[in-house]
């Protein structure tokens, strides 16, 4: 595969489109702030490639951070993308002006009937890139939020009342859980409700089948009768990676009824060196680095923990899930959704436990508390585990996802065809019904 610095930006002169063929198929063009590990761009990658039959497609995506692993490798082909390497997830004022300048003549050339972005930096420059340029739809995916989590409470509201402008100039926002869908219309009033749809992630789920537990094991240098914690994830701040050495360094110093607790760590970035500080002297973890192929590593597992700040609905949840796992994870953002009724309190305020996994307060004990939980009793860790593939299978399948994406686009183009135009409108000229 071409590596991402030799990728082509977008082209000055040269129109990006093909002719048209005879039946004009509608344009979508995806726009993204980069395809760095994670939910976003895997759903980035999976849309562009699988509506390219009904739709055409291009695919705008920015330059990784520092530390930051590619997610290129998950697109079929270079076919229809175009990288503006000044769109990264750094706040820069120039680089931000270049990118939202390539990326508005990109729409004022192409003329897409939609415009669909993800992530903030894409929303923000994206959006307005393509009202300015008269895109007749543009639709937004929060695939979580930066309104608390990321930054100080200053920059939070700024950033909040960009938002809302861009609310504003939005015809579409998916929100991906029930609960970020309450927090975009209730809590922030980010934008109306009316404007807003539920529209869960989707995933390629058949991987995750359960597979040789032993050889996976082996492949980490895990012991094959432990108890393996498995987590996933950017090593950011948002993730908590301070929580998570808590829970490593607890479980190393108490052990727990003759089992010993192994926690299987995959992922990197700018806190991997504070993690690695913080468990020194612990010999039940491995830091595995980032993996492409996550299948080896929930075979290897028993459970999956989450220890994040803030969440949309989490990626590694639901591939553990859809592995058989059940889950441990803080109670944030759209991870109650994740969640399989019934819901039991714990005592003395350590969460709830579902049908499926652990909820728990951003807490060392709690989590510990319910890892052991899962630990002493490993019928009951396969029922949760049954009932989590279902949910999984049921809800967040790429076909799944695929089918609504599609619909919710051909039902946007129809209200164009409802709309009669400038010029029919000045003629006293009646639209065709769609």
């Amino acid at each position: 595969m071409t590596s991402p610095d030799s990728r082509p930006e977008i082209p000055d002169g040269t129109p990006t489109s093909s002719p048209p063929g005879p039946t004009v198929r509608p344009k979508v063009v995806r726009i993204i702030g980069r395809l760095n590990v994670g939910g976003a761009a895997r759903q980035a990658c999976l849309l562009h490639s699988r509506l390219a039959g009904p739709f055409q497609t291009r695919l705008i995506a920015g330059s990784l951070a520092e530390g930051e692993e590619d997610m290129s490798y998950l697109l079929a082909s270079e076919g229809g993308v175009v990288r503006v390497p000044q769109m990264s997830r750094k706040l820069s004022p120039w680089s931000d002006c270049v990118a939202f300048w390539k990326i508005f003549r990109l729409l004022r050339r192409e003329r897409p009937d939609i415009v669909h972005t993800h992530t903030a930096k894409a929303g923000a420059l994206g959006r307005l890139a393509a009202w300015l340029a008269g895109v007749p739809f543009i639709v937004h995916t929060y695939h979580g939020n930066v309104f608390y989590g990321y930054f100080g409470r200053l920059k939070s509201r700024i950033f909040l009342g960009i938002e809302r402008l861009l609310g504003r100039i939005s015809t579409q926002v998916i929100a991906i859980s029930d609960s970020q869908r309450q927090e975009l219309c209730a809590t922030y009033r980010v934008v109306p409700q009316e404007k807003v749809v539920l529209l869960p992630n989707g995933f390629e789920l058949a991987q995750f089948s359960r597979g040789d537990r032993v050889q996976a094991r082996r492949r980490f240098g895990l012991p094959a009768e432990s108890l393996v914690v498995g987590w996933a994830g950017r090593m950011v701040p948002v993730k908590d990676v301070q929580l998570l050495a808590q829970v490593i360094r607890r479980a190393a110093e108490h052990g727990g009824n003759g089992t010993k607790t192994f926690f299987l760590v995959v992922g990197d970035g700018t806190e991997r060196r504070e993690l690695e500080s913080l468990i020194r002297g612990c010999d039940n973890a491995c830091l595995a680095g980032w993996q492409q192929d996550m299948a080896p590593v929930w075979r290897a597992s028993d459970l999956a923990l989450l220890t994040s700040r803030n969440e949309g609905t989490p990626t590694t949840l639901i591939e553990a899930m859809a592995a058989g796992l059940p889950f441990v994870a803080t109670c944030v953002g759209g991870v109650p959704d994740l969640s399989a009724t019934p819901l039991c309190d714990l005592p003395d305020g350590l969460g709830q436990e579902a049908a499926n996994g652990f909820l728990t307060p951003r807490d060392p004990d709690a989590l510990l508390y319910c890892i052991r939980r899962i630990g002493e009793d490993p019928e009951g860790a396969v029922r949760k585990g049954m009932v989590g593939r279902t949910l999984a299978v049921e809800r967040f399948s790429a076909s799944r996802l695929v089918e609504d994406m599609t619909l919710l686009y051909q039902d946007l183009l129809s209200r164009k065809r409802r709309v009669p135009s400038a010029a029919a409108r000045a003629s006293g000229a009646t639209a065709p019904q769609a």
